[in-house]
Formats: C-alpha cells, structure tokens, sequence
C-alpha cells in the first residue's frame, strides 16, 4: 500500500510497509534518534537496536505484525515509522508504537502514520488498538487523542490508552429500477418491481 504524505509546509513523503530489506536503514534511523526520542519510544533508555530486534521489527507479516515507514525520497532516509503488533498468540487486539526523527517531529508525520495504522488494522481484522506513552510526553498524548484514543489508567509516569478500531461503513445496497415514474398508477409502479425483483 504505497502512499504519499504531504506535510503542511509542502513537503512530501513516500509512504510504504516495511520489509526486511529496510534493516540498515532502520538502525541508521534509530541511530539519528536523540537519547530522549529513544527513551520516549521505548519507555526506557535504549542506547541501539540488537540484531535480533532489528530482524523482529523489519520482518513482519502485515497482519498480526504491520510497520510502515516514511521516507524522505531527497535523501533515501527513513523519517519515521508507525507499526501495531499483536501478541505472540495473533488475536484481535494489537499495540502501536510511532517514532519520528527530531528534524522531522512537530509537522504531522506520526499522525498520519497513525491514521494509515488504524485504516491496516481494521482491513486486517483487528478490533482494538493499545499504546502506552510516557505521562510528560505530551506530543504524543495529543496526537493519541486527536485520532481518538482514550485514557485507559496512569501508573509509574506510564499512560494507557486504547482505541476501538472504527468498522468500514456498510456498503449501501444498491436497488435496479428504484426510479418513479411521475404519474404511474401504483399497479404499474408494483408491476415494474416484480419485474426486477431477484428471484
């Protein structure tokens, strides 16, 4: 699902999954990160990414595991990534997590990764989406808010939040020779339906 992001101030990025090819580019993202972005990311310090993490977070199914990343086309980089993972078992209930490097934080890109998250988790089948944030973190709790999470419990400077994935709206059926015919008799207008009635 390529996809485009185009910020307010014009600028546009190319938006993709991941795959396992994006490895290198992955760890140079990280590696550009500040000490804090980390931390708020991870809910911990986190000085590097193991090679083992680097396979987990590149190597996803796109179903129970999806990431997407936004890539600044100019340079090749990797500016920021938005992904939602279930637990070891599947299920319908799913964590999300967003990163963004700080050159390119405060322009909209990790709201629209999110948006683009909610919209693969419901075609993907999941119900509702999970996240955790650090409570001083208030960037991030705004952007949870405005795509419509809510405030689940607070505990050790963690937030809890979730959100019940939309369903897509039903499609509207569509009905053969609904049209009325001005000044027909009710006895034409019921033939006129028997006669496109599916039987």
């Amino acid at each position: 699902m390529p996809g485009q992001i185009t910020l307010a101030d014009g600028a546009r990025l190319r938006v993709r999954p991941i795959d396992p090819a994006d490895r290198d580019p992955l760890a140079d993202a990280f590696a550009r990160l500040s000490e804090q972005s980390r931390r708020r990311r991870f809910l911990a310090p986190k000085p590097r990414l193991t090679t083992r993490e680097l396979e987990y977070l590149t190597d996803v199914d796109h179903v129970t595991h999806e990431a997407l990343v936004a890539i600044d086309e100019t340079t090749g980089q990797i500016v920021g990534v938005g992904r939602y993972a279930t637990g070891d078992g599947g299920g319908t209930v799913a964590d999300i997590a967003l990163a963004v490097a700080d050159a390119w934080q405060r322009r909209g890109i990790g709201h629209a990764l999110a948006v683009r998250l909610v919209e693969r988790a419901r075609a993907n089948g999941i119900t509702r989406l999970t996240g955790t944030t650090l409570v001083d973190n208030v960037r991030a709790r705004s952007l949870l808010d405005r795509v419509g999470f809510r405030p689940l419990s607070v505990g050790g400077g963690v937030l809890e939040v979730e959100l019940d994935v939309p369903r897509a709206p039903a499609p509207r059926p569509r009905y053969r020779g609904a049209r009325r015919i001005s000044g027909s008799s009710s006895r034409e207008r019921r033939a006129s339906f028997e006669k496109t009635r599916v039987r």
